[in-house]
């Protein structure tokens, strides 16, 4: 090896090659290995998520807990939230949020809304804040873009479940995660393992993979291992299951499910069981209590040990991190107070706390009950444990940062973009058809829209308005709103007296534990009688509601997609679905995922 005084006496021109040669086998690796940026619009792919724990990582988490007091052990449980939009430097949430995580330790943040650059540079200046990387949740039920504005939304998860596909719940699965760790996002609190057991009670309606739960096992174990390979962690959520519950009779602000226990495990506990098994890394509890295998208790899972240690964490097998619902729900804080309902869901056997009303007196509130004996510190030690390890799978000991200026390169991409339409086209199902569909190569009928909103100011009928102009010029639209003068009636009869065909467009969502099809009185007096005048040239639409057409069966043509406006999945791609269905350039090919009716079961579909 040359010395510094012999490599001085060197030509510069010979100092330079050899160091070209020297760096060679490390240039190439970097151009060519998985991962490498190799040219313009060549993207890495997502950060990965290691499934094992490398002895660096396992080092690095007794490490970092050895060196945590009893405060910055449970703020490592302690799951806060921020808005992810656009914040100026001197709002004085910014100033709480970074307070959060560098002065008291908060070891996780789920944030909520927002832009991809936006959201990538405040959590870039939370990990900056924070001693120890911080854990980054989102919720993103209908994809990242459900959270952000230009990120993908997809379709809700009944989409899936009606396309009955694996590989494209995969693939959608994998866009979300690479979109996600592209701004810095490390877990969902997804899948949903909720089951819509009773048309009656269709309580979380197209959040939910439906009635059949082998099909709700296959579309979370393509989930959870889409967003695994792409670099994210994942919840099932609302454990013990909120797809079958009622209000309880004596206390209607809090939910039961009213089920013998045996129908309990056959359903609820199965459908979460599959997400176990599909390795879930998390799992979020509910504000939900079920006496029949709790031995009479009415206390939620949110407090109750004999679900979270004795079912979830006993009998199903759960090893992972048990995580909360939200902490800060009025009710919930009146019936056990704000620091205090903490407290209860740890010595529950919860080991994250999400969202409580006050992240710090919380945490006082846990120190104190150790102090006192109440909750063992081994227990807070086990939790904190728990969380430093994900984070150690994720890599964030490593680089907890993400480049800011790369976000467009993997967020609402074309190809994601194009997958999101995808998913709604193979999902649209047909329920009914009798020859109204689709309308005849070159003809130009008259096409009258009749909008139903369940909601004053629903901006998705003017949206599909303007989409079925373009369509067929000459489309005359009417909205039926609950603000509506009665007269209105006669003027949209009038055109539909001269029409060739009537579209009802339905953004009619079911009542959450109510009616499954809450059409107005005077809405659906109206539907029906449009439909006996014009028996073979009606065709219904429904955005995200299949249970409607139990109220108008003698509609000659019935669809359904599957997204509510809102939380819960894309609804206005199915304008573009609809359209070429209308023009017979799209056969849906989607099967129903929940029971109807006698008449519609799971599986309907032509």
């Amino acid at each position: 090896m040359l010395k510094l005084r012999e490599l001085k006496r060197l030509d510069p021109a010979y100092v330079i090659i050899m160091a070209v040669v020297a760096a060679l086998p490390f240039l190439l690796v970097r151009l060519f290995s998985p991962g490498a940026k190799t040219g313009p619009g060549e993207s890495i792919p997502a950060p990965t998520l290691s499934m094992t724990l490398t002895d660096e990582a396992a080092a690095w988490a007794t490490e970092t807990l050895a060196g945590l007091t009893l405060e910055r052990k449970i703020g490592q449980i302690i799951t806060a939230d921020v808005a992810g939009g656009y914040i100026a430097e001197d709002d004085p949430r910014l100033a709480r949020w970074l307070s959060l995580a560098r002065d008291h330790g908060v070891g996780m943040f789920v944030f909520y809304g927002g832009t991809p650059r936006d959201v990538a540079r405040l959590l870039n200046r939370l990990q900056k804040a924070a001693a120890v990387p911080l854990l980054i949740s989102g919720d993103f039920e209908g994809g990242p873009g459900q959270q952000v504005t230009g990120a993908s939304e997809y379709p809700a998860n009944q989409a899936f479940a009606a396309a009955g596909d694996e590989d494209l719940m995969y693939r959608a699965a994998s866009a979300g995660a690479a979109e996600g760790r592209a701004m810095g996002v490390h877990l969902t609190y997804t899948p949903v393992c909720d089951i819509a057991w009773d048309p009656d009670n269709p309580a979380e309606s197209v959040r939910s993979f439906g009635g059949d739960l082998d099909l709700l096992g296959r579309m979370v174990r393509a989930y959870v291992r889409g967003y695994h390979e792409n670099g994210m962690l994942t919840s099932a959520k609302h454990f013990p299951g909120r797809g079958d519950v009622k209000n309880m009779p004596e206390n209607p602000g809090w939910a039961w499910i009213d089920k013998p226990a045996a129908d309990v495990e056959a359903q609820e506990f199965r459908a979460f069981k599959q997400g176990i098994d599909a390795g879930v890394d998390f799992v979020m509890t509910e504000h939900i209590a079920v006496p029949s295998v709790t031995d009479g208790s009415v206390l939620p899972a949110s407090v109750e040990k004999k679900l979270v240690t004795g079912w979830l964490k006993g009998k199903l097998g759960f090893t992972g991190v048990v995580t909360s619902d939200d902490l800060w729900y009025d009710n919930v804080i009146g019936r056990f107070g704000a620091e205090e309902v903490a407290v209860k869901a740890f010595e529950a056997g919860h080991d994250v706390i999400l969202k409580p009303r006050d992240p710090v007196a919380t945490i006082a509130a846990l120190a104190a009950a150790v102090r006192s004996g109440r909750i063992p510190e081994s227990r807070i030690g086990e939790a904190a444990r728990k969380v430093l390890t994900l984070k150690a799978r994720l890599g964030l000991h490593l680089n907890r940062l993400v480049d800011e200026a790369r976000v467009s390169e993997f967020v609402g991409t074309a190809a994601h973009q194009a997958l999101v339409q995808e998913v709604a086209d193979r999902s649209l199902t047909m329920l009914k058809n009798d020859q109204a569909l689709p309308i005849a190569p070159g003809a130009a009928p008259k096409i009258v829209n009749i909008a139903v909103q369940k909601v004053d100011g629903d901006p998705m009928p003017a949206a599909l308005t303007a989409k079925l102009g373009a369509a067929f010029p000459g489309t005359r639209s009417y909205a039926l709103r609950p603000d509506m003068d009665p007269a209105y009636y006669e003027t949209v009869w009038k055109a539909v007296g001269e029409s060739d065909l009537v579209v009802l467009s339905l953004f009619v969502a079911r009542n959450r534990m109510g009616d499954a099809a809450p059409f107005r009185e005077g809405d659906l007096a109206f539907i029906r009688r449009v439909i006996a005048a014009k028996p073979k040239a009606v065709v219904a639409m429904s955005y995200g509601n299949p249970q409607l057409i139990r109220k108008i069966p003698g509609v000659a043509a019935f669809l359904v997609g599957y997204g509510e406006r809102g939380w819960f999945g894309n609804q206005a791609v199915y304008f573009d679905s609809f359209v070429k269905a209308l023009k017979g350039e799209l056969k849906p090919s989607g099967r129903l995922p929940v029971r109807v009716s006698g008449e519609y079961p799971i599986g309907s579909g032509l």
